[in-house]
């Protein structure tokens, strides 16, 4: 279940993204600009609690990534990474490393993965 007021205050602070592809809805992702010593903060057990962040951190740190799971987004992904490291270019321009996590339902392991900008 998606929690409203979590998506409500990332959006009042800018950090909710949509990304469409001519009028279609194609997902919307939200994230956090803070340092790497700030891990534990963003990696939290509650989802859905929306944390306070620094504009002027060099780490952004991917959040939520909502999709409808149609086949069609993954020629998107690409472009939509592209898009993605633009806004947090011209935004955060501090942000030297985008980081997530990826959790495997299979193993129940979760993966940290990293990019540079």
């Amino acid at each position: 279940m998606m929690d409203k007021t979590y998506y409500h205050t990332m959006l009042e602070r800018e950090r909710l993204i949509p990304f469409f592809d001519k009028d279609r809805l194609v997902c919307f992702l939200t994230f956090y600009i803070g340092n790497e010593a700030d891990t534990d903060k963003f990696v939290r057990d509650d989802m859905w609690q929306a944390v306070d962040d620094s504009p002027y951190g060099d780490v952004c740190f991917i959040d939520h990534l909502i999709t409808d799971k149609l086949k069609v987004n993954a020629k998107l992904s690409y472009d939509i990474w592209r898009r993605f490291k633009i806004y947090i270019k011209s935004n955060f321009p501090r942000v030297k490393i985008i980081r997530w996590n990826k959790f495997n339902k299979i193993t129940g392991a979760v993966k940290t993965y990293k990019k540079e900008m």
